[in-house]
């Protein structure tokens, strides 16, 4: 699709939503070009094995997708996604009911208890990890119109 400003864009569709991405071009044959190129690499990326606009995602599919993210993001080398499998795994380790729990139903007294357990049973540089961790697979939930805000969780700080 063409702009009123000139530039083109493509419409891609996955799991029933729609996605707008810039070409970043105003020429026609180079936007055919960087269209039939974002499309096929599109069609490459698993579809995801649950549907994300279901109101009753829970932390686990929401975690996979974030993991799905961070393995397909190519700027991020391997060590650090091995590092936050690592902080999914003490997030897990102190609060185990979480992986069962609809996104929807997370509270933020719920986090502010899981917080102060993580808290004295990791460092403070791994604790701020697991809270970042937590807002962004949460964030995955904003995303697909599941949840409307985080709950609040500051990390520590000094």
């Amino acid at each position: 699709m063409r702009h009123t400003h000139g530039r083109y864009y493509a419409r891609l569709y996955r799991n029933g939503k729609e996605k707008w991405q810039s070409l970043q071009t105003k020429h026609f044959s180079v936007a055919e070009a960087k269209l039939a190129e974002l499309q096929k690499e599109h069609r490459e990326h698993p579809q995801a094995s649950f549907n994300p606009g279901n109101a009753k995602m829970v932390f686990a599919d929401a975690s996979r997708l974030h993991e799905h993210r961070l393995d397909a993001d190519t700027r991020l080398k391997r060590r650090t996604r091995k590092y936050w499998k690592e902080i999914r795994a003490s997030v897990v380790k102190t609060w185990p009911e979480l992986q069962a729990m609809e996104l929807r139903r997370i509270t933020p007294v719920q986090c502010k208890e899981w917080a102060v357990r993580h808290a004295a049973e990791f460092s403070a540089t791994r604790y701020n990890a697991a809270i970042s961790l937590l807002r962004h697979v949460l964030d995955v939930g904003i995303e697909n119109g599941i949840i409307y805000s985080v709950p609040a969780i500051r990390p520590n700080v000094g």
